[in-house]
């Protein structure tokens, strides 16, 4: 059995920086299709018409040139149900690379979201005590306490760019995030890497759940 799945980013495609990782765990067995919701426009474009406004829920991603961008969860919605149809007749399933929170989709194959997998994973693990949260930027700093507060008695959020910050300010991060003794840490973004996880899991000594790892785990359980 071949699993072709449409791995569909908030940003543009490809993302290089995701299919490194995936290459070095997904399973033979898996066939990928790249999207972007925002494929079709420039970076000018983009910070005109998907900029976020008073309100909205800022989201960050990467672009084909590999900066950043923050964009508003409320426009970047149809972008990526559009994206959607036209990718769904040539996919198995499609792939959300985005670990924010997003409505039902319509789509003719199954969708996968990474906030849905992360949040079923912690809330699989019975644990007392801090909640570990890094999020990419201090604007989602609000966003990610509404999200995580009811997860844990203490929550702790940090805010790090996976697509600018060196590996040292990573590492300044981590030990930050260690005194505050976490029982559990989630990495709360699709463009946090492997690299990053291990980073942070050396340095805290403690469980540490990156996107990527779920997501990939979770297709490898579709096909092995």
């Amino acid at each position: 059995m071949v699993l072709h799945v449409g791995f569909l980013t908030i940003g543009q495609s490809p993302r290089v920086d995701v299919m490194e990782d995936a290459s070095k765990i997904l399973s033979k067995k898996i066939k990928v299709t790249e999207a972007g919701a925002l494929d079709n426009l420039t970076k000018e474009d983009i910070g005109g018409e998907l900029k976020p406004e008073p309100g909205h829920v800022v989201y960050v991603t990467r672009l084909r040139n590999g900066s950043m961008v923050k964009i508003s969860k409320e426009k970047i919605l149809p972008l990526l149900q559009a994206k959607i149809k036209e990718i769904e007749e040539k996919v198995d399933i499609i792939v959300i690379l985005c670990s924010g929170e997003f409505p039902e989709f319509e789509s003719k194959v199954p969708i996968i979201y990474p906030d849905k997998l992360l949040k079923s994973f912690v809330q699989g693990i019975s644990f007392k005590g801090v909640l570990g949260v890094l999020i990419p930027v201090s604007e989602q700093l609000d966003y990610a306490k509404r999200k995580w507060g009811s997860f844990a008695e203490t929550l702790v959020v940090k805010n790090i760019s996976p697509y600018t910050a060196e590996e040292e300010y990573f590492k300044a991060v981590a030990w930050e995030l260690s005194k505050s003794n976490p029982t559990l840490i989630v990495m709360d973004c699709i463009g946090y890497s492997l690299k990053h996880k291990t980073i942070v899991h050396e340095i805290t000594g403690k469980p540490t759940i990156s996107t990527r790892g779920i997501v990939f785990r979770v297709l490898n359980e579709l096909v092995e």
